[in-house]
């Protein structure tokens, strides 16, 4: 079953302090010419659109498609305070009811594992015009290179039911990975009719201010999980965990594969 999570409990939080994935990704779909000025693209699962804004500050109209009321309405105040010209649409993922063979490039930025990915699939397939581009991107924080994301990570830890920090969605199905993508995945894109063109993944270090770092903790899927009462008592410990610190450095990792819509009848549908 897909695991079900909440981001409407922490949306503000996710407006306020979820960080921007790094411009060069906008740099790299150029580059593979799925990128251009005026490109019609759909960013699915768009949170609070900070991806999508990404998109349209290239050129391209974006539409935001994000299941969740709350951080449509947050994309939506960002984006009248940016000038943005992102247009958001409440719907999943796998049944947006947007037109279909109409759009260059679809995005899931941080998000594909929160899909069924067997529908996504072929809701992707039926939005993008013949040759169209599918882009995954992803990034993780590098706990085990940081010692401040340990500690922290444990924190929340000791308030899950089960004690334990699972990777989230269906990251979680499998521990094999390519790039950072869980390997069933590139089976299933290939037999949904899409063909690879690129796939990598680069390291990046953020900077944040303790306060600023409680506030992205606040906005990830293990927090948006537990009860108020959980929550509370995890943000205070952070406080005082890091009460004596004035910046953290914490590493990441972005995992990114394009793929582009093939001409052939895709092997499963």
């Amino acid at each position: 079953m897909k695991e079900q999570v909440n981001f409407g409990n922490v949306s503000q939080d996710y407006a306020r302090y979820r960080d921007e994935l790094p411009a060069r990704l906008a740099d790299w779909l150029e580059a593979h010419g799925a990128l251009k000025t005026d490109a019609r693209a759909v960013d699915l699962g768009a949170g609070t659109g900070s991806f999508s804004r990404l998109l349209a500050g290239r050129g391209a109209a974006v539409t935001g498609v994000e299941r969740s009321a709350e951080m449509i309405g947050e994309g939506r105040r960002i984006a009248d305070g940016n000038d943005s010209s992102v247009v958001y649409v409440q719907a999943p993922a796998e049944a947006t009811e947007l037109p279909a063979d109409l759009f260059d490039l679809v995005t899931a930025a941080r998000a594909w594992h929160w899909f069924d990915r067997q529908q996504a699939v072929s809701e992707v397939r039926r939005l993008l015009k013949p040759g169209g581009f599918l882009a995954v991107v992803d990034s993780v924080i590098l706990a085990a290179e940081s010692e401040a994301a340990r500690a922290t990570f444990e924190l929340i830890r000791r308030q899950m039911p089960d004690g334990k920090l699972k990777a989230p969605g269906s990251m979680a199905e499998s521990t094999e990975r390519r790039n950072g993508f869980p390997l069933r995945w590139f089976d299933e894109w290939a037999e949904g009719g899409f063909q690879e063109k690129d796939s990598g993944q680069f390291g990046y270090e953020l900077r944040f201010t303790p306060d600023a770092w409680r506030g992205k903790v606040r906005s990830i899927s293990w927090f948006s999980q537990l009860d108020t009462d959980s929550r509370q008592q995890v943000d205070q410990e952070m406080a005082e965990l890091f009460r004596d610190v004035t910046e953290l450095t914490i590493p990441h990792r972005c995992s990114f594969v394009l793929l582009q819509k093939e001409e052939r009848p895709p092997a499963r549908l």
